[in-house]
């Protein structure tokens, strides 16, 4: 995997991991309720509760800028993309992870919180299990599917697992962008991810609003696959143009005020909702272009987070699972500061670093006993 060593991990990583943290910080404040301390600040309480689905969409827009760039690598390599080598890679890195969060949220979680008196101190959690919608048959089937966020735009909320709507996009996404690429020729394939672009926000404004009908807008609402268009879209030009981009992102001071506006649309609406994400997004394309190129000196690198990069996945998906476990311990025992800041000082400390090492352990111990098959058996470049 030479072209990952040379251009993907330099950079990339940092930026996967202020996402997966930035969804486990915007869920621990969504669970209390967005914390009082914060209300009475307006811009925080906007950045705070907005985060988890900027995280997300920055994890869209890598994994778009990512895929297609490694599919047009490799069909000017190979002449060809290889589909099933591209299926067993993604099968390889997301399922068994997927699956195991899976089966620990319908399983283990729900006989926890049944048998041990001490997961009713979170009443969030705990009524969300005893809601035997949660768990019937259609929302299993949506999530052994690979479905997860037709389950949770169809109202199933799984404890442990309800993050995992964002890997069942990404799944569905990698399904059908590969035979883009393989298809259609190079103006053909631009046309189509503008097509996507322009044209999703559209559908999904139409069935926000019962444009659509039942179930069809359940499904559009759930895929929102412009957002992987926008990092698409960078991935081509990146891949055709790279000479010109590397040349205008090289500047410190591009970088420097790319970041303020970043800064700015996380803290301050400034469009409506739907504008601002995109626009957003768009920024998050850029800071990847900056992010990867190595003769910009002022590019955020550090081994810590380049580190907790590496196991993001791991932080995405178990991070829910660690709140369950210790939100029931801090509410009891630390319940007289529940609304003030010594509550979190114990809180986000306990879920950050168990999260952390849980993936850890789950990167070393599990995950990576699947990615050596996936690189030895299925790599193309």
């Amino acid at each position: 995997m030479e072209i990952k060593k040379q251009f993907f991990l330099n950079g990339l990583n940092e930026l996967r991991a202020i996402a997966a943290l930035s969804v486990t910080y915007h869920h621990i404040e969504m669970h209390n309720g967005l914390n009082s301390i914060y209300k009475k600040y307006n811009y925080i309480t906007y950045f705070t509760g907005n985060l988890g689905k900027n995280g997300v969409f920055l994890f869209f827009v890598l994994s778009g800028f990512l895929i297609t760039y490694l599919l047009l690598k490799e069909k000017e390599t190979n002449g060809t993309v290889l589909l099933k080598k591209f299926f067993f890679r993604r099968a390889y890195r997301i399922w068994p992870l997927y699956y195991l969060i899976f089966i620990i949220s319908v399983i283990v979680i729900p006989l926890l919180a049944i048998n041990f008196d001490i997961f009713k101190e979170d009443s969030l959690s705990y009524n969300q299990i005893l809601n035997t919608h949660n768990y019937g048959i259609k929302s299993v089937v949506f999530y052994l599917f690979l479905m997860p966020n037709v389950a949770l735009y169809s109202g199933y909320f799984i404890t442990g697992c309800s993050q995992a709507w964002s890997v069942g996009v990404e799944e569905q996404f990698y399904i059908i962008w590969p035979f883009f690429i393989l298809l259609f020729n190079k103006r053909r394939i631009l046309q189509i991810f503008f097509s996507v672009l322009v044209l999703f926000p559209v559908f999904i404004f139409l069935a926000k609003n019962d444009y659509v009908l039942y179930p069809f807008s359940v499904i559009i609402k759930s895929i929102p696959f412009h957002f992987m268009a926008i990092g698409s879209i960078g991935g081509y030009f990146f891949f055709y143009k790279k000479h010109i981009i590397e040349r205008y992102t090289k500047s410190k001071t591009s970088y420097f005020f790319l970041l303020c506006l970043i800064l700015i649309f996380l803290f301050y609406p400034i469009f409506i909702n739907e504008i601002q994400d995109v626009s957003l997004s768009f920024l998050f394309l850029i800071l990847i272009l900056f992010s990867i190129n190595d003769e910009n000196p002022w590019v955020f690198k550090n081994q810590c987070f380049s580190y907790l990069g590496k196991i993001s996945f791991g932080i995405y998906m178990y991070h829910t699972l660690v709140m369950f476990l210790v939100f029931p311990f801090v509410n009891k025992y630390v319940v007289n500061f529940q609304a003030g800041i010594y509550y979190n000082i114990l809180l986000y400390p306990l879920i950050f670093i168990i999260t952390i090492l849980f993936s850890s352990l789950s990167y070393k111990y599990f995950e990576s006993k699947f990615i050596k098959i996936k690189d030895s058996k299925f790599k193309v470049l």
